[in-house]
C-alpha cells in the first residue's frame, strides 16, 4: 500500500518541473559575471552571456540591454563554468537523474543500457523529465560465463557482431565492452562495430591484454585501474609506468581515471552506516538505495577488510602517479565515476575532481576532464551530439554559475548559485527546494525497500508483490532481485523463482531477467516453463549466448541419453588463445533421485556441481581453483568431443575418451 502512496507523489513531482519549465522564458542573461570559459586557461571578467534558444548566444564585456521578457541574473561576484559531464555513470532508475543536476552534472554517459535508457534519453531531450542529457550504451557485452549475468555473453565471433548490429539499430550511442570476451570475438566485435560506425567503449580485455587493445579502434578505456590490471600482473614499478603511460599516449584512446572508485569503497568498508546516514545518501533513488544497504552491498565486511583497505590505498598511489604521467603526455582524460554502483550521483563528480588535484593536477587541468575533454571526446564520438564543454557563443547553454572561482580552489565547483540545464535556468533556491522535495520522496520510499529487502531476503516475496505497480519505477533494483533469487536457489529452489519471477514483472524488457528465470525453472526440472523463458529471453536478445546454451541445456534434458552416462571420462581441453592443454578425469555415478552424480579428478577431487546427459551430449560444470569449468561434451562411443569454457573467458575445444 505504501508503494501506491509513493507513486502520485513522484507524479506530482515531475509535473511541477515540466510545468516549471515549460513557463521559462527562452531568453536568459547573466551579466557582470566572470566566465570561465575552458577553451584555454583564463577568467574573462564583468561579462555578459546571453543565452537563447537552448544555445550561448554572445559574450560581451560591460553593460548590455537585455532583449524584452528575458530572465536576469546578476552574476557579479560568481563565476560561470561550462556544466559538467560525467562519462561513467550507471543508471538504475529515472529516479537517478535529478540529483546530476542538483551538483551541476548536465551530460551523463551511461555505461550500461537497454530500452528503459532509450526512453529516458528521449524524455530528457523533450523537456519531459528532468535530468542531465543522456548518452547510452546497450547492454554490456562479456564472455561467456560472464562476470555479471546481467551482461550479454557472446561466444562466438558472429554473436558479437550480430549484438553490434543490434544496438546499432535499436539506436544506442556506443558499444560496451567487459573483460572476457574471446580474442577473436573482441575483434569481431570491433570491425563491425567500425563498419556501423559506432564507437567502442569499456573495460580492458583480459584475454587480448592491454597493449593490442591499445592499438584497437577501442576509443575508450574505462577505468584506469582495470588498464594497469590488464597490464601488469604486480605492482609496477615507476619505470614500468612511464613506459605504459608513452604506449598509451602513442593510442587513440581516451582515459576515466575513476579516482574516486577506492576512497568510496574505503569509506564504506569503514563505516557503511554513516555512509548511508550522510547527507549525500538522501539522494540515493530507492533502486540504488537497494544497491547500497549492507544486505547487498558490494564492499562485504570480512576477515580481510583491514588488508582490502590497506591495497586500496596502496593502489591509489599508483594511480595518482599515471595520472600525472598520462597528463604530461598529453593523454585525453575525461571525468568517470562510476556511479551510482560506486558513488553518490552527481556528487562524485565532484569528488573525482578533488581527487584528480590531490593526484597532482591542477584545478584546471582536472576541470578539463568534466568540460572541455568530455565536450571534445563526446563531439569526437558520437554523431549528432550536443556542443558542450566550453562557454563559448555557439555552444548548447549547459552551464553552472558558482559562487567562488574553482581555479583557485577545487572545491568551489560545490558552491553552485545556479545550473543552466539546455537554456533552462535553475537558481540556487530552486535548486535547493527540488533537492529537498526529492530527498523527502526518497526517505519514504526507502523505508519500503528495507522492508522488501527483509521479506526476499528470506524468501517471502508477498511483501515486495504486493507493493509492486506495474506502471511505476520498481524500488528494487534488478541486480538485487537477481542477488536474492541466487542466494535463495540453494536452500529454497521455489522462493528463488517466485523473486525471479518478480523480476520479470517489475522489468519486462529485461533479457536478463528472463534468462534468471529460465535457468531456476531448468534446475527444478520445469523444462516447458524454462523453454518458454529462454525463447522470451531470445526475443529480447537474440544473440546472447547464456540464453542460446540455456536452451541447448533444455533440449539435451528433454531426451534420454543414447550413451551410457555413468563411466570414466578422461578430458583433454585446450584453449583455444594460449594452446595450453590441460587434462581432467570425470567420474560420473549412477544417479540418484533421477539426478546424476559424480566428482572430477585430478590434483585435487572436487564433487561435480551439475551433470546433465541426454542424445548424444553430456554438459558438465565442475569447479577448479580459479572457478568453474563447464564442459559440454559429444559421445560416439567411446570418443568424446566437444567444447569447454572456464572463467575470465578461457575456452576452446575439447577431446577425449570414455571408459565404462
Amino acid at each position: 500500500m505504501a508503494r501506491r502512496s509513493f507513486v502520485p507523489v513522484l507524479l506530482l513531482f515531475a509535473m511541477s518541473v515540466l510545468v516549471f519549465a515549460a513557463s521559462q522564458p527562452r531568453t536568459i542573461v547573466i551579466s557582470h559575471v566572470a566566465v570561465i570559459p575552458m577553451d584555454r586557461e583564463r577568467v574573462l571578467e564583468d561579462r555578459t552571456v546571453v543565452i537563447r534558444d537552448g544555445k550561448v548566444d554572445r559574450i560581451s564585456a560591460g553593460d548590455q540591454t537585455p532583449p524584452t521578457g528575458a530572465v536576469q541574473i546578476n552574476g557579479r561576484g560568481k563565476y560561470l563554468i561550462p556544466g559538467l559531464a560525467d562519462l561513467h555513470v550507471h543508471l538504475f532508475s529515472s529516479d537517478d537523474l535529478p540529483a546530476y543536476l542538483f551538483y551541476g552534472v548536465t551530460t551523463v554517459l551511461n555505461m550500461d543500457g537497454g530500452p528503459a535508457h532509450l526512453k529516458w534519453r528521449s524524455q530528457v531531450r523533450d523537456g519531459k523529465l528532468l535530468g542531465p542529457t543522456i548518452y547510452t550504451a546497450g547492454h554490456t557485452i562479456d564472455g561467456w560465463p560472464p562476470l555479471n549475468e546481467m551482461f550479454l555473453t557472446a561466444e562466438t565471433p558472429d554473436q558479437g557482431g550480430a549484438i553490434v548490429r543490434e544496438q546499432k539499430r535499436a539506436g544506442y550511442d556506443v558499444i560496451k565492452l567487459y573483460g572476457t570476451l574471446r580474442p577473436d570475438v573482441f575483434r569481431a566485435i570491433l570491425e563491425t562495430a567500425q563498419q556501423e560506425r559506432i564507437p567502442v567503449v569499456g573495460h580492458i580485455n583480459r584475454q587480448v591484454g592491454a597493449v593490442e587493445v591499445l592499438q584497437s579502434s577501442q576509443v575508450l578505456a574505462a577505468h584506469l585501474e582495470d588498464l594497469l590490471s590488464a597490464r601488469y600482473d604486480h605492482m609496477p614499478t615507476d619505470a614500468e609506468l612511464d613506459e605504459f603511460a608513452t604506449a598509451i599516449s602513442h593510442s587513440r584512446i581516451t582515459v576515466t581515471p575513476n579516482l574516486n572508485v577506492n576512497p568510496a569503497n574505503i569509506a564504506q568498508l569503514e563505516n557503511l552506516d554513516a555512509v548511508l546516514k550522510s547527507q549525500p545518501a538522501e539522494l540515493l533513488s530507492p533502486a540504488a538505495y537497494s544497491q547500497w544497504m549492507p544486505a547487498n552491498n558490494r564492499n562485504e565486511r570480512n576477515d580481510q577488510t583491514a588488508q582490502q583497505i590497506e591495497s586500496m590505498k596502496g593502489m591509489q598511489s599508483v594511480l595518482y602517479k599515471m595520472v600525472r604521467l598520462l597528463q604530461a603526455k598529453k593523454v585525453p582524460l575525461v571525468l568517470g565515476t562510476d556511479a551510482s554502483p560506486y558513488g553518490f550521483p552527481g556528487l562524485s563528480a565532484h569528488q573525482e575532481l578533488q581527487e584528480l588535484v590531490e593526484a597532482g593536477s591542477s584545478p584546471y587541468e582536472a576541470l578539463l576532464t568534466a568540460t572541455r575533454n568530455a565536450g571534445t571526446f563526446i563531439a569526437q564520438t558520437i554523431p549528432g551530439s550536443r556542443r558542450t564543454g566550453t562557454v563559448t557563443e555557439g555552444a548548447s547553454a549547459d552551464l553552472v554559475l558558482l559562487s567562488s572561482n574553482p581555479l583557485s580552489y577545487i572545491r568551489h565547483t560545490q558552491d553552485i548559485a545556479g545550473v543552466v540545464l539546455r537554456g533552462r535556468w535553475f537558481s540556487a533556491d530552486e535548486l535547493t527546494k527540488l533537492r529537498k522535495e526529492t530527498a523527502a520522496r526518497f526517505e519514504s520510499a526507502r523505508r519500503n525497500v528495507e522492508k522488501m529487502d527483509a521479506s526476499l531476503e528470506s524468501g517471502n516475496t508477498v511483501p515486495a508483490e504486493s507493493a509492486a505497480e506495474p506502471d511505476s519505477s520498481p524500488l528494487i533494483a534488478e541486480w538485487v532481485l537477481m542477488l536474492k533469487a541466487r542466494r535463495l536457489q540453494g536452500k529454497d529452489l521455489a522462493a528463488a523463482i517466485r523473486a525471479a519471477e518478480l523480476g520479470t514483472r517489475w522489468y519486462p524488457e529485461s533479457f536478463s531477467a528472463k534468462y534468471l528465470l529460465a535457468d531456476l525453472l531448468f534446475q527444478a526440472k520445469r523444462y516447458a516453463e524454462a523453454s518458454t523463458q529462454a525463447e522470451q529471453s531470445l526475443s529480447l536478445e537474440p544473440h546472447n549466448a547464456a540464453a542460446l546454451n540455456l536452451v541447448q541445456k533444455v533440449a539435451v534434458a528433454q531426451q534420454a541419453p543414447t550413451f551410457k552416462a555413468t563411466g570414466t571420462y578422461r578430458i583433454e581441453y585446450v584453449n583455444d588463445q594460449s594452446h595450453e592443454a590441460q587434462k581432467a578425469v570425470l567420474q560420473i555415478e549412477d544417479p540418484v533421485h533421477g539426478q546424476f552424480r559424480g566428482e572430477s579428478g585430478g590434483g585435487a577431487s572436487s564433487q561435480l556441481r551439475s551433470v546433465l546427459a541426454g542424445g548424444d551430449s553430456l554438459w558438465v560444470v565442475s569447479d577448479s581453483p580459479f572457478g568453474s569449468l563447464e564442459f559440454r561434451i559429444v559421445v560416439k562411443g567411446n570418443d568424446l568431443s566437444g567444447y569447454w569454457a572456464g572463467p575470465f573467458g578461457q575456452n576452446g575445444k575439447l577431446k577425449g575418451t570414455k571408459v565404462d
